[in-house]
């Protein structure tokens, strides 16, 4: 079919790169252009403009081939695009075929609904949908003593997800320092292993690993700074806006140390840049998120963790800490999230985890009692 709308990326006039959507005749689509625009002057990272873009491209070519004017457009026509887009059919075919997963749908589903509400708000657009309700638990109206303490505003959730529900499985994880040791194991550079330790030691995104310069690392305190630069050469970003200053184990600092003396120092490949090209060319030049990211699965691969990817190990990292019982709010703090809700995903622990809590602390809840569960 003839190209309806294409996500592309540009150079912007303060020289950073970032991503519109472009029409048939090479041109920015207006309307799209007008919410990219102000999402980039947000400050938003460029992975986020550049995946928005993508989502939207896509709104557009099932709009185009739907025949459906996007100012008029009703809510059982937007939960129809949601539904060709997960099946992948036409027009939003997949090369590979398959369906798309629940979160990627969750995730256009989230993109087209704030491009909408951006519009109205602009005085444009369907004035009479509907995409949020309130949540059915968000206001407490109990008559219970202290009630109006309780009283909260309330939290809206966007319909447009509803029908997709999350299966309710934990994240993708390794099991923990067995399997990391393999992963070590499988590396065929020290710099390899120093990026999968910042992943699995310090819980960061692959971008922010490789956004790290030299000087980010605080060597005698142990620690990170993790900053958003938004003129990385390799498009890297945080997603984090505020500076993150993250406590690493000294296995962390040793793996530099190995990776400083033994390959970047012997290659004299000096660059600011911690991570960087040291077996392929150009030599020196900092790693690209799409080569990294194939040679964290090539790694898993080879140890024997085929479905490891760059996030698996951010999850892993979260889902310790979640066992050793911290809170989302803590769990949050550590990944850069501002939201504490955001880490809830990580709290899911296993039923012999809860056995073994219920059995150190069943003498606190019945203590001296024979119908303790333990009690036989």
């Amino acid at each position: 079919m003839p190209m309806v709308a294409k996500a592309v990326e540009f150079d912007t006039l303060s020289g950073r790169r970032s991503w519109t959507v472009v029409g048939a005749d090479g041109i920015p689509i207006d309307e799209l252009e007008a919410y990219l625009g102000t999402i980039r002057s947000t400050g938003r990272a460029t992975n986020t403009v550049k995946s928005y873009a993508r989502h939207l491209s896509l709104f557009w070519r099932w709009l185009d081939a739907a025949k459906v004017d996007w100012e008029k457009l009703t809510f059982p026509q937007l939960t129809d695009f949601l539904h060709v887009y997960r099946r992948g059919v036409y027009p939003l075919e997949r090369a590979d075929g398959r369906e798309r997963s629940q979160s990627s749908t969750k995730a256009v589903a989230a993109a087209v609904k704030e491009f909408i509400d951006f519009q109205r708000a602009e005085g444009r657009g369907p004035s009479q949908l509907i995409l949020t309700r309130a949540s059915r638990y968000s206001v407490r109206t109990s008559n219970a003593f202290l009630a109006h303490i309780e009283q909260r505003a309330p939290a809206t959730r966007n319909r447009l997800v509803e029908g997709f529900k999350d299966a309710g499985r934990p994240p993708s994880t390794i099991d923990f320092e067995s399997d990391f040791e393999k992963l070590l194991t499988a590396c065929d550079t020290f710099r390899d292993r120093l990026l999968l330790s910042a992943m699995y030691d310090g819980g960061m995104r692959v971008g922010q690993a490789l956004g790290l310069r030299h000087g980010d690392l605080l060597i005698p305190r142990k620690h990170v700074l993790v900053e958003r630069r938004d003129n990385n050469l390799n498009g890297a970003t945080s997603k984090t806006p505020d500076l993150l200053d993250l406590s690493m184990p000294r296995r962390f600092f040793d793996l530099y140390a190995d990776y400083l003396l033994k390959e970047l120092m012997p290659r004299r490949l000096d660059s600011d840049y911690l991570f960087i090209n040291i077996n392929q060319e150009p030599l020196g030049i900092p790693c690209s998120y799409s080569n990294i990211y194939q040679q964290v699965v090539s790694i898993g691969a080879r140890a024997g963790i085929p479905s490891l990817t760059p996030h698996v190990l951010r999850h892993t990292h979260a889902t310790y800490l979640a066992k050793m019982g911290w809170t989302s709010a803590e769990i949050a703090a550590r990944l850069g999230q501002r939201h504490a809700a955001s880490a809830d995903v990580y709290i899911h622990i296993a039923a012999d985890d809860l056995d073994q809590k219920l059995a150190e602390t069943s003498h606190l809840i019945w203590n001296g009692s024979e119908e303790r569960p333990d009690a036989e």
